[in-house]
C-alpha cells in the first residue's frame, strides 16, 4: 500500500518539481515572474472556479477554516515556547515559528489532494489553501518582522491577495446561482487548470535557489518535527470537536501534514529573520514529507 500510494500519488509530483529544480540549477532561472503569474492569475482562477462549482456546505467550509487557524496558532505558540526554552535569539525564534506554523498547502497540498482524492478532495483543499495564504500574509508577516512591521502594513498585505477576492466572488456566485457567460467561464477554467502543475514548477525553481546553512540543523530538525509530525496530530485531534469526518477529515489532515511553505522563506529573507534557517526547513521538510505524507495517506486509505 505504501509503495503504491507513493508511486501513484507522490512520485508524479516529485518528478515535476525535480525537473523544475534541475532546470533552475542549470539555468539559474528566476522563479519570481512565474510565481507572480501563478499568484495573480492561476491561483485566483482555481479558487473562484472551485468555489463557484463546489458542493461543500457553508458550515463545512467554516469548520475547515477554523481547523487551519487553530493548527497554525497552536504551532506558533508551541514554537515560541520551545524557542524560549532553548534561549534562541529573536530572529531565530521568528524563523522557528515561521517554519513550523505555515504549510505549503498550495504547491504540495493541492497537488497531493487532487491526486489522492480527486476533484472532491481538491475542492476542500482549496479552502485550506486560501486560509493558509491569508494567515501567512498577515500573521506570518508580523512574525517575520517581530515589531518592525506595523499592523496596518500586515493588513494591507492581506488585502493585496487576489485569492481573497476570488473566495468572495466564488461563494457569491454559488450562493446566488449566477451562471457565467461561456466566454468568461472557459478562460477561468483553463487558467485554473494551470494552477496545480505551475505551482509544482514554481516549487522546484524556488528550492533550486534557496540558501542552506548547516549551522541551523538543530532548529531545522525541530521545525520539521513540528511541521510534519505535530501538525497532522493536531489536525486529527481537532477534527473530533469540529465534527470533521470522512473526506473532510482526510483532506484536513493531509493539508496539515505538508512541508513548510516557501513563502515563509521569502518573508524571513525580507525581514532578516534567519532566512537560511527557514530555507533549510523548507528543503528538509519537503524531502522528509515524501515519506511522512505517503505514510499518512497509506494509514487513511
Amino acid at each position: 500500500m505504501f509503495g503504491t500510494i507513493f508511486v501513484t500519488v507522490l512520485l508524479p509530483l516529485v518528478l515535476i518539481a525535480s525537473l523544475a529544480y534541475v532546470l533552475g540549477r542549470c539555468t539559474h532561472l528566476d522563479p519570481g515572474p512565474l510565481a507572480r503569474v501563478t499568484f495573480y492569475l492561476f491561483n485566483p482562477s482555481l479558487v473562484f472556479v472551485t468555489l463557484a462549482n463546489t458542493t461543500v456546505s457553508q458550515n463545512l467550509l467554516g469548520r475547515l477554516v477554523l481547523l487551519k487557524i487553530l493548527i497554525c496558532v497552536t504551532l506558533i505558540l508551541i514554537s515560541l515556547f520551545a524557542a524560549r526554552r532553548l534561549r534562541c535569539s529573536g530572529p531565530a525564534t521568528s524563523a522557528l515559528a515561521l517554519s513550523a506554523a505555515f504549510a505549503n498547502s498550495g504547491n504540495v497540498g493541492l497537488s497531493v489532494n487532487e491526486y489522492a482524492f480527486g476533484q472532491a478532495g481538491l475542492a476542500l483543499a482549496v479552502i485550506c489553501y486560501v486560509t493558509d495564504n491569508v494567515m501567512i500574509n498577515s500573521l506570518g508577516v508580523y512574525l517575520g518582522a517581530r515589531g518592525r512591521a506595523s499592523v496596518r502594513r500586515s493588513l494591507v498585505q492581506v488585502f493585496l491577495n487576489p485569492a481573497l477576492y476570488a473566495v468572495a466572488l466564488g461563494l457569491a456566485t454559488k450562493r446566488l446561482g449566477w451562471v457565467l457567460p461561456l466566454p468568461l467561464e472557459r478562460p477561468l477554467e483553463l487558467l485554473g487548470r494551470a494552477a496545480v502543475p505551475t505551482m509544482l514548477v514554481v516549487l522546484g525553481l524556488q528550492l533550486a535557489v534557496l540558501p542552506l546553512d548547516r549551522r541551523h540543523w538543530r532548529l531545522i530538525g525541530l521545525a520539521t518535527v513540528f511541521r510534519l509530525g505535530l501538525a497532522p496530530l493536531l489536525a486529527l485531534a481537532l477534527a473530533i470537536p469540529l465534527g470533521l469526518s470522512g473526506l473532510a477529515r482526510q483532506v484536513g489532515v493531509v493539508q496539515a501534514a505538508v512541508p513548510t511553505a516557501v513563502t515563509a522563506s521569502i518573508i524571513a529573507s525580507r525581514y532578516d529573520s534567519e532566512p537560511n534557517q527557514v530555507a533549510g526547513s523548507v528543503l528538509v521538510s519537503s524531502l522528509v514529507s515524501l515519506i511522512t505524507v505517503t505514510a499518512i495517506l497509506s494509514w487513511m486509505a
